[in-house]
């Protein structure tokens, strides 16, 4: 038996309802067709004061269910001998009600100490109006509209079975079985259903209640099950009351139409161990059902994979599975070996669409390995004045998550060793994954100077990864190392005397020295230190030119004729010229002097600098439009120097 639905005493809503003598908001209850007939709305009437004296006076309207006129054949007091209550009808007995017309039955409950508690019902009995026999006549009934004497106690929902197995159904057959629902409280509130619902298609719900279910009393409902074609079905039954703080009841539903063995197994697309700390064990269950009307035997089970095992119940090497039935089994992970798991395992079975069938097997044994690299960092001789920066790099060279909880310096080291850059921490990295950063040392004074970095994570092995570090503050008489240049001692602090030529210092940082190195020839900025790229002719001929502007005031200057070739009727002159660069502080300028034949001086007229470092001149029918075309490439100004270089792509036609 599933765990009950119980509701406490009905909520205040509902309460205030029944105390004012109508009934709780009707329930959205998932009906079949009510039979014809008669219906009362609400479907009892409370009454809440039960002392002598009172006198409460409630009205029901009864109306028609079906498209027949019914003949109201008398309204009575189900206990006759009964003097506590009086009714009066809207219409005098008998009469007959015409559709869609409705009539009213109104009781008044004067408590007199009549100490009988047995229930009372209004009952209206009924009858077809026509006097014609038809095949649709409705059949003599009688309502019974409960009279309810103060709401006390509780309802509380049992619903048997919790699990409707339907079997084997072949397509257009039907089974039915039953759901009972018992109100198993106490009092005088009733059970009132709010819906019962499933997705299941082939599921019907039939018989459900009209009333509420007094406490001690129950109700059955009827699940059919009509399978149209062959299927495996598999869902669930959901019951609610009315009463909204109850959970509601889930009867599971199972039956197939499928007439032959039929494997499924769940999980369905093989087994995932996940991650598996390494020297643990991991299972996993493999459950093989038969959504078949036949047996279904699964046999000749292989498995690959390293450190997996498999099991049967009971060991068995077979499994022979009844309709609807199931066979759990077992398989094991050793996690023994770190790194990742790839394993199958391998089936023979009677579904003629299953004949072999293969489970894929993986997971993950971790074990996170921390890797620093340097292991160790020597900042060998650096000159007073100078801040010399180092990478150095995180890397999990396991398997898991690496979790970097910190990176600090010791107790004990120098305070001239610091951090340049640091990542946020905690950090986590996956197999393979690096997280860099950078420290620094600052000489100040000519002495030897150590410091001890420690990088914390949950590598299980090295939980504290210490990395030493070293250097020696010196003169800059004993060592001034300038990279691509010549040093300067002047005032003892070593400084660049000058760049070696063709290489240049951006970022004026003596320690990474002339940093810039020229892309070939480096283009002046006077007309005879240019650099000539020759003649584009308009028929698509073009170039493109590399260099870099290292310095604030660098300017480079290159040429091109651009040739306009003699057509009839067309002029394919088209020159297109083109700044690329991730720099956006270098610009460009256009400068274009109009002759046939290439002149070597340099007319900077016309000057043309686009914003969008893209310019374009097309040619003019008929008219000669060959040009001499000078490119300036600079920096503009308030902006960084960067070894960044650029590229000018040039085009004719």
């Amino acid at each position: 038996m599933r765990p009950t639905s119980k509701t406490a005493l009905l909520p205040p809503l509902f309460a205030l309802l029944a105390a004012c003598g109508g009934e709780p908001p009707p329930p959205n209850v998932v009906y079949a067709d009510p039979e014809p007939g008669l219906a009362a709305s609400p479907r009892w009437l409370t009454f809440t004061c039960v002392e002598p004296g009172c006198e409460t006076t409630l009205v029901a309207t009864i109306n028609i269910v079906g498209n027949r006129d019914v003949a109201i054949r008398r309204v009575v007091v189900s206990d006759r001998d009964r003097t506590d209550f009086e009714i009066v009808t809207s219409e005098p007995t008998p009469f007959v009600l015409k559709r869609p017309n409705v009539f009213e039955i109104q009781v008044t409950f004067k408590p007199d100490g009549d100490p009988r508690l047995g229930d009372v019902d209004v009952l209206v009995t009924y009858t077809d109006a026509s006097a014609n026999e038809s095949e649709d006549r409705l059949a003599p009934g009688e309502l019974a509209l409960p009279l309810v004497r103060r709401l006390v106690g509780e309802a509380e929902m049992v619903v048997m079975p919790d699990r409707l197995v339907f079997g084997p159904v072949l397509p257009d057959e039907e089974k039915v079985l039953p759901v009972e629902i018992h109100n198993v409280g106490f009092g005088n509130i009733g059970l009132v259903l709010e819906s019962v619902r499933t997705t299941l298609e082939d599921i019907e719900i039939r018989n459900l209640p009209e009333n509420a279910i007094l406490p001690g009393e129950s109700w059955n409902l009827e699940i059919a099950y009509t399978p149209t074609d062959e299927r495996f079905t598999e869902g669930e039954l959901i019951i609610r009351s009315a009463d909204p703080l109850a959970e509601p009841v889930h009867v599971a539903i199972l039956g197939t139409s499928i007439a032959r063995p039929a494997l499924l197994l769940r999980p369905d697309n093989g087994i995932s161990f996940g991650d598996l700390p390494v020297g643990t064990m991991g299972m996993r269950t493999l459950e093989l059902i038969n959504q078949g009307t036949e047996e279904l035997v699964v046999q000749n089970f292989e498995l690959t994979g390293q450190n997996l095992t498999f099991r049967l119940p009971r060991s068995a090497t077979v499994a022979a599975i009844a309709p609807l039935e199931s066979v759990e089994a077992l398989i094991t992970l050793d996690g023994q070996i770190v790194g990742p798991v790839m394993g199958n395992l391998r089936m023979a079975t009677n579904d003629p669409l299953a004949v072999i069938e293969d489970v894929p097997i993986s997971g993950l044994v971790t074990e996170p390995q921390i890797q620093v690299n340097p292991v160790a960092m020597d900042f060998g001789a650096v000159p007073r004045g100078w801040t010399v920066p180092r990478a150095m790099e995180i890397q999990n060279i396991g398997y898991g998550e690496l979790i970097i909880s910190d990176v600090n310096f010791l107790v004990g080291s120098s305070d001239l060793f610091t951090f340049r850059s640091l990542p946020a921490v905690p950090a986590t990295l996956t197999n393979g994954q690096r997280l860099g950063f950078e420290v620094e040392f600052r000489s100040e004074v000519e002495a030897s100077f150590a410091a001890t970095l420690s990088v914390e994570s949950n590598d299980p092995n090295t939980p504290s990864f210490e990395v030493q570090l070293q250097a020696t503050g010196a003169s800059c008489d004993l060592g001034c190392p300038i990279s691509n240049g010549t040093p300067s001692c002047a005032a003892g602090v070593c400084a660049i005397g000058a760049c070696n030529t063709g290489f240049y210092d951006s970022d004026l940082q003596a320690a990474n020295g002339c940093e810039c190195q020229e892309i070939g020839q480096d283009p002046g900025e006077f007309c005879a230190e240019s650099i000539y790229l020759g003649q584009l002719d308009d028929d698509g001929d073009n170039r493109t030119f590399t260099g870099i502007i290292p310095t604030a005031g660098d300017i480079d200057i290159i040429r091109f004729h651009a040739k306009d070739s003699s057509q009839i009727f067309s002029d394919d002159f088209d020159v297109r010229i083109t700044l690329n660069s991730a720099d956006p502080g270098i610009q460009f300028c256009i400068y274009r002097f109009g002759t046939e034949d290439h002149q070597n001086e340099c007319f900077f007229t016309g000057e043309n600098c686009p914003s969008n470092r893209s310019y374009r001149h097309d040619g003019s029918l008929g008219r000669e439009d060959g040009s001499d075309f000078t490119i300036k490439i600079y920096r503009t100004q308030s902006t960084t120097p960067s070894c960044i270089p650029y590229s000018v792509f040039m085009r004719n036609g």
